[in-house]
């Protein structure tokens, strides 16, 4: 099996800083453990323009290529209102040189992009040569990540009503859903039944894959201080955070117990906060300089209006820093509804408060949390669901196939050709031994045959391919 990952960079020039990507390279890492024959594509933002290393999406692989190409309007005017938008001449034409070109193929797509989904359905199949009557041979998965409900980016002027419906439409339509946070699935049925079908927004939520937002805390150690010394405030300076209001609680703490604040952000941070003495502040923080300040923080405090199961509140949690939350309905898809240290926005101040006076019994209650997070949010779990729906995909379309002249002529060339070993064969191999058998006399993949056919009818003889990268070789295993 092969499978096309296109995450969004919302933070386009720092790729590490994205939670988008964060889930994904999870996902990959479990998915090549949980089969040995599996093939990942990337397409991402070349190296140098999103600051990422090749390990850190695991294409230091051998299962796993890495497609780089500059996005859809970047180095533009107002490149951030296009983070979400794909898919730029120069993406298609890179994808196109590392898969089909080389008679790669693609069996799913994990499309995070809001926009062209059209534009790539098109492409893949032009690639392919599908024919009509045949079988289709990719599915586009929609990876819903904050979807643009009502209540979200309220600032954004260019997120009108269209913007939303169409982006709920088009998930809506596509071959399958994934959701990180149920607020989003839930709002996409209240709010995608005010303009389509019922029975259609409801029927494409039933099959809707429920992923998580997966989080290795192998990587954290959850050791609590006697007493508390320091809040750590991470993340963007947004006006959803109300960094405000954070600051605020850091102010009260640091007045009452003179606790400090270390804060790290990937962005700049303001004066107002940074100048304060009782503030350390690392502006576009580096990863080690974030970690340094995870192990150093007690207390994390989220105060946001509304994420998509957040991943830096959780790493501090994990990392032994008792949270304080905001009781809004994201927070709830990762933590206990009962949690005692959650509450209204106007209740934040004392909740911290109370946290300090009474830190053991905070620390407990922030252990009990982190047990229930570590399940909702453990990697396994959420990369075999999504390894599942993968593979049924495929499943499903080989059982589709319908033998025709085509498949007899790979039969035939498996069976009689002396150029191909019984049991293992490379498409390229194959193919120019179907030239024998061909009424043209040219190879079957110059005629009227897509790529798709001849992998179906390998496939339906139990043929397996291996993940080899570029041209794949495929092995008999039934």
């Amino acid at each position: 099996m092969r499978v096309l990952i296109v995450p969004e960079l919302y933070r386009p020039s720092d790729a590490t800083a994205n939670g988008t990507l964060n889930d994904a390279v999870v996902w990959v890492e479990e998915w090549l453990d949980i089969d040995p024959n599996l093939h990942v594509y990337w397409l991402l933002a070349p190296l140098d323009v999103a600051n990422y290393d090749p390990e850190y999406v695991h294409a230091d692989r051998e299962r796993v290529t890495l497609i780089e190409a500059e996005p859809f309007m970047h180095g533009r005017d107002h490149q951030l209102a296009f983070t979400e938008s794909g898919y730029s001449e120069a993406q298609l034409a890179a994808l196109r040189d590392a898969t089909y070109d080389r008679l790669g193929y693609v069996d799913v797509v994990v499309d995070q992009l809001r926009r062209g989904r059209a534009d790539l359905s098109k492409w893949l199949l032009a690639l392919d040569g599908h024919r009509v009557g045949q079988p289709w041979p990719i599915d586009i998965v929609t990876n819903v990540h904050d979807l643009q409900l009502p209540f979200k980016y309220a600032g954004t002027g260019w997120r009108d009503e269209f913007q939303r419906r169409t982006e709920v439409a088009d998930a809506v339509l596509s071959d399958g859903m994934w959701f990180k946070a149920a607020v989003d699935a839930s709002g996409m049925a209240e709010y995608g039944h005010e303009f389509m079908r019922e029975s259609v927004v409801d029927a494409a939520l039933d099959d809707a894959v429920r992923t998580g937002s997966p989080i290795d805390f192998s990587r954290f150690e959850a050791e609590y201080a006697d007493e508390p010394r320091y809040l750590h405030v991470a993340g963007s300076i947004w006006e959803k955070k109300q960094v405000g209001v954070v600051m605020e609680i850091a102010e009260l703490l640091h007045d009452r117990f003179d606790i400090r604040t270390v804060m790290t952000s990937m962005s700049k941070i303001p004066a107002e906060y940074a100048d304060l003495p009782w503030v350390e502040a690392y502006p576009q923080a580096t990863r080690e300089e974030f970690e340094t300040a995870l192990r150093k923080g007690d207390i994390c405090v989220s105060a946001s209006e509304y994420e998509t199961l957040a991943r830096t509140w959780f790493e501090q949690a994990a990392s032994g820093q008792v949270l304080i939350a905001r009781n809004q309905p994201w927070i709830y898809d990762a933590i206990p509804e009962d949690y005692e240290l959650a509450g209204p926005i106007e209740d934040l101040p004392d909740i911290a408060v109370r946290a300090v006076e009474h830190w053991d019994e905070a620390t407990a209650a922030a252990r009990r949390m982190l047990d229930h997070v570590e399940e909702i949010r453990d990697p396994g779990r959420s990369a075999r669901n999504t390894y599942d729906d993968l593979a049924d995909r495929v499943a499903e379309k080989v059982a589709a196939y319908d033998p025709d002249d085509n498949d007899a002529v790979v039969g035939k060339a498996l069976t009689e050709s002396d150029a191909l070993e019984n049991d293992r064969v490379a498409l390229d191999d194959l193919n120019d031994a179907t030239a024998a058998l061909t009424d043209h006399g040219d190879p079957l993949l110059d005629g009227d045959c897509a790529l798709s056919e001849v992998v179906f009818s390998l496939r339906r003889r139990g043929y397996a391919d291996t993940g080899r990268p570029g041209t794949p070789i495929f092995e008999e295993r039934e």
